[in-house]
C-alpha cells in the first residue's frame, strides 16, 4: 500500500473528526444561548413575578435547547475519543513510513499489517456506532433550528433598536447574535456532509460482509 493511499484515508479520517468537531461547536453554542437566553426569560419565574404567554414558547426551546445541548456534546465526545485512536494509529504509522531509512521502497508487509488493521479498525467503529452518527444528523438540524430560534428575535431588536444594551456591549452581543445565525445556518449543511460519509461506509461494509460470506463458503467448501 502507498502513501497515498494512507494520505488519503487520513484525510477521511480528519474530515469525519472536523464533522464531530461541528457538532460539538454548534452544542456548545447551544448551550451558551440556553444559558444566557435562559437566566434573562426565567428572572420572573424565580422572584415570583408572573410570566407572560409570550415567554412560554422561549422557555419550552431553552429548556430543550439545554437539554439536546448536553445530550449531543456527551454523544460527539463519545465519538471523538473513539475515532481519536484509530486516527492516532494511522499517524504513527504514516509517521514511521516517513522516517524509514532510504534503502525501504514503499511499504513493507509490517506495514501493510498495520494499516490493513487501521481499516479494519475504521470499519468496525463505523458498524458499532452507525446509528450515533446518523443521528448527527438530527443533532445538526436541532442545533439549526435553536439558534435560528434564538437568535431571529434578537437579531430584529438590533435593527428595531430596542435591544436592551448599548455601546460596546451591543457590539459584543451583536456579534455573537451574527455568528449564532451563521453557525445556525452551517449547521443544516452538516447533515448533507454526515450523509455522504454514511453513504461511502455502508458501501464499504457491504463489501466487507460480501468478501466475509464468499470467505466462509470457500472455507466451508461451497464454492
Amino acid at each position: 500500500m502507498e502513501i497515498n493511499s494512507l494520505t488519503r484515508l487520513k484525510i477521511e479520517l480528519e474530515s469525519f473528526k472536523l464533522l464531530v468537531t461541528a457538532n460539538l461547536v454548534g452544542a456548545a453554542l447551544t448551550l451558551a444561548f440556553s444559558i444566557s437566553y435562559g437566566i434573562t426569560n426565567l428572572i420572573p419565574l424565580i422572584s415570583g413575578e408572573p410570566i407572560e404567554p409570550s415567554q412560554l414558547p422561549y422557555i419550552l426551546i431553552i429548556i430543550s435547547g439545554f437539554a439536546t445541548a448536553i445530550s449531543w456534546i456527551t454523544r460527539s465526545a463519545e465519538l471523538m475519543e473513539k475515532h481519536d485512536e484509530i486516527t492516532k494509529g494511522l499517524e504513527d504509522i504514516i509517521k514511521r513510513y516517513k522516517n524509514r531509512p532510504s534503502s525501504e521502497d514503499g511499504l513493507n508487509s509490517s506495514y501493510d499489517d498495520e494499516v490493513i488493521g487501521i481499516i479494519v479498525k475504521s470499519l468496525a467503529f463505523y458498524r458499532e456506532n452507525t446509528d450515533k452518527i446518523n443521528n448527527l444528523k438530527w443533532g445538526g438540524r436541532l442545533t439549526g433550528v435553536f439558534l435560528l430560534a434564538t437568535g431571529i428575535p434578537q437579531f430584529i431588536s438590533f435593527i428595531d433598536g430596542s435591544y436592551p444594551v448599548n455601546g460596546f456591549y451591543l457590539l459584543a452581543q451583536g456579534f455573537a447574535v451574527v455568528s449564532s445565525l451563521v453557525v445556525s445556518l452551517a449547521a443544516w449543511y452538516v447533515p448533507v456532509i454526515i450523509k455522504r460519509f454514511t453513504e461511502t461506509w455502508d458501501a464499504r461494509l457491504s463489501l466487507a460482509d460480501d468478501a466475509n460470506e464468499k470467505l466462509r463458503r470457500i472455507l466451508e467448501g461451497a464454492e
